[in-house]
């Protein structure tokens, strides 16, 4: 009997939060992941994945890097390629939350931090990961934006028209991957229990005059389901959307919302 060939990811923002929940339900079904984040603390996320889930040291690696550096993801997808022997799925997911604050009291370099990696980390992901998809003829891009792409939230207009455009550039990209047999879609969470929608909740908090927890209970009140979403819940979509099962669905947006936006 031939040894069954393990799928392989590569999935950015990995140290923590949404992306190492993503990055653990790929381990549990049998991918073969490279963990890419910008903080060291990714290679200790990575060891502590491959000791829950008991899987070898090769199958669960960490690389160190920033998605805003086209040297440094292309460096991460061709170490996936060599380690794994291919590349049939990448999860561009980093990002970062920026100050809530106006937007015309918003610094221009503030600004362009956000969309260095809300944006520019996205395509250069899609890119490096793309050609590589391209060339084999087959492969899988999940994108993550934001409800907040659909619609924008004040004090939030930078983050929001980053999270917009990515919603953009992956029906774009579907579009000019399809005929290669390649499928592109993207994921818009809702309240996340996060650290990063923890931090918004608290400047906004502050800014309304009330407090953190008054702030997350009038957001938990928004949402029909009744709570914030998990990262267990966003790894199950993007194990749904990377499956087989979801072999004719490509340049969608699939709301992880619980209900608080409805398309």
């Amino acid at each position: 009997m031939s040894k069954q060939v393990r799928r392989a990811a590569i999935v950015t923002g990995a140290a923590r939060g949404l992306g190492e929940s993503v990055a653990a339900r790929l381990g549990e079904d049998g991918w073969s992941v490279l963990l890419f984040d910008v903080r060291p603390e990714v290679e200790e996320t990575a060891r502590r994945l491959r000791s829950q889930l008991k899987l070898d040291a090769g199958v669960m690696i960490a690389r160190v890097g920033s998605v805003a550096s086209a040297a440094d993801i292309e460096a991460a997808v061709q170490h996936a390629v060599v380690t794994f022997g291919g590349l049939d799925l990448a999860v561009a997911n980093a990002g970062v939350g920026g100050a809530e604050v106006d937007l015309i009291d918003l610094d221009p370099e503030e600004f362009d931090r956000i969309v260095a990696v809300n944006l520019r980390g996205v395509f250069l992901t899609c890119k490096a990961a793309g050609r590589v998809m391209r060339a084999a003829e087959r492969g899988c891009i999940v994108t993550i934006s934001s409800i907040f792409g659909w619609e924008p939230y004040p004090r939030t207009a930078a983050y929001s028209a980053t999270k917009a455009a990515v919603i953009a550039l992956s029906q774009a990209l579907a579009a000019e991957l399809a005929p290669h047999g390649v499928r592109v879609n993207s994921i818009a969470p809702g309240y996340m229990a996060t650290e990063m929608q923890w931090e918004g909740l608290r400047a906004r908090a502050k800014y309304a005059g009330i407090t953190f927890e008054d702030e997350v209970a009038r957001v938990r009140a928004m949402v029909p389901l009744g709570r914030h979403g998990t990262g267990p819940d966003i790894g199950a979509a993007v194990a749904f959307l990377a499956s087989d099962d979801a072999s004719y669905i490509t340049g969608e947006t699939l709301g992880v919302t619980g209900g608080v936006v409805r398309r």
